[in-house]
């Protein structure tokens, strides 16, 4: 009996071994599809958190009595207004999924997904045999889970140019900075996503000011 269980344990601890093995080979791929499915989810989220409303009240135009641009500008302190309410849904949208508490507003896909993800805390999941390469029916699964977001920041881009003859274009973004945690199999891994938010895209007839020649 004794010499059976010391071959039991001999097995069961090169399966472990093996296992083991198996998995760490299986980290690059396995982060990589966690960080596709990160980036998948808050592209929906932010999406999702801005709307497509006029943003034209944020540009400041005068033009004189030719009809030329004398002055163009952005409003700062509406742009600053709407990157702070952008931030904010975004930390009560992903604050709501951490505490389980996000529930669907509606039956469409984003919103039974992320009522989904608030309940199970489970981003996605990944077949071992998708991880190796290999063709199976029946394999075991990965899950890759969200725990939280440390921080949420954004950065304002505005750009005021010459588009062609006689035509001024002006845009403006906002980037979104999201720093978080997804929690693997015995490791956690920390990740920074970028999103860029396009907000105004418009083009005037008119020569740039020449305040923003120099």
């Amino acid at each position: 009996m004794k010499k059976y269980l010391i071959i039991l344990l001999a097995l069961f601890i090169v399966m472990n071994v093996l296992i083991s093995g198996i998995y760490i080979q299986c980290i690059p791929r396995l982060k990589e599809y966690g960080q596709f499915e990160m980036e998948r989810l808050n592209q929906l989220i932010v999406a999702h958190s801005t709307s497509d409303g006029d943003y034209n009240d944020l540009l400041i135009i005068e033009r004189n009595i030719d009809d030329e641009i004398d002055l163009l500008e952005f409003d700062m302190v509406k742009v600053n207004q709407l990157a702070s309410q952008i931030v904010l849904d975004l930390e009560n949208t992903y604050t709501s999924i951490e505490e389980g508490t996000y529930h669907a507003k509606d039956d469409s896909y984003y919103e039974r997904r992320i009522e989904n993800i608030a309940q199970s805390g489970i981003v996605t999941q990944v077949a071992f045999s998708t991880l190796l390469n290999i063709p199976s029916f029946i394999s075991p699964t990965i899950s890759i889970c969200y725990k939280n977001l440390t921080s949420i920041s954004s950065a304002i881009h505005k750009s005021i140019g010459n588009y062609g003859i006689n035509h001024v274009m002006v845009e403006l973004s906002i980037e979104v900075h999201m720093n978080l945690t997804m929690i693997y199999p015995f490791f956690e891994q920390y990740d920074t996503h970028t999103i860029t938010i396009p907000i105004l895209l418009e083009i005037f007839q008119g020569q740039v000011p020449l305040i923003y020649n120099y």
